[in-house]
């Protein structure tokens, strides 16, 4: 298993990608502008639930950090990331201890023969120690039922290309081939907030369904 795409230096596989998640203070990759997730879990002083729960769509948007008021140990800042894709990059950053950081990161997989959303893959992952790393494969876009809004991988050949959302299902061309419509991320967060028909997107366009895996 290798890395297939990182924040800004891409490495090229043919094997197909998959979604590596696992705890920030393991990575052996930088972490600025890597997506990440983090786990929120407190109590009262009786024990009780405060607040659980996993929180995504981020990114971290600093190296680690001594700790902060509040934290009792290393902490990175991290930001949505609509506004880390935003013209103002420096607005809504908190800084999370970085136990509590997990980072994705794509790699490329042979991928077995087992297909992910079937019952036994799912019931697979019920005893998985939760601090272990966990791979997620990515489904081809043929016969996904529907990847709008989805990210994706486009893979043509030894290439990878990331950070781009599905913005259409397969349609079938005037050729009889089979495609979908993509854009990069950043334009797929402005445009769903201030530019529907207003500013072009360059990155908007066509693309062959079977170059697509589907997160």
């Amino acid at each position: 298993m290798a890395e297939l795409a990182g924040a800004a230096t891409p490495s090229l596989h043919a094997a197909p990608p998959a979604l590596l998640i696992r705890r920030a203070s393991e990575a052996d990759v930088g972490l600025v502008g890597r997506r990440g997730r983090f786990l929120l879990s407190s109590h009262d002083p009786s024990g009780d639930w405060l607040a659980y729960g996993w929180r995504d769509g981020l990114r971290i948007v600093s190296d680690v950090v001594e700790p902060v008021q509040d934290l009792d140990e290393p902490a990175v800042w991290v930001q949505e990331e609509r506004d880390f894709y935003g013209k103002m990059t420096s607005i809504n950053r908190y800084a999370v201890g970085l136990s509590r950081v997990w980072v994705e990161q794509y790699v490329s997989c042979e991928s077995p023969t087992l297909d992910v959303r079937s019952q036994e893959a799912w019931l697979g992952e019920l005893n998985r120690d939760p601090n272990e790393p966990t791979l997620r494969r990515l489904h081809a876009a043929q016969g996904f039922p529907d990847p709008v809004g989805r990210r994706i991988v486009l893979m043509d050949g030894t290439d990878a290309e990331t950070d781009l959302r599905a913005v259409s299902p397969v349609r079938m061309t005037d050729d009889g081939e089979l495609a979908i419509a993509v854009m990069a991320e950043r334009d797929w967060y402005r445009w769903g907030d201030r530019s529907y028909g207003r500013e072009p997107h360059p990155s908007l366009r066509w693309v062959p369904a079977a170059q697509v895996w589907v997160e």
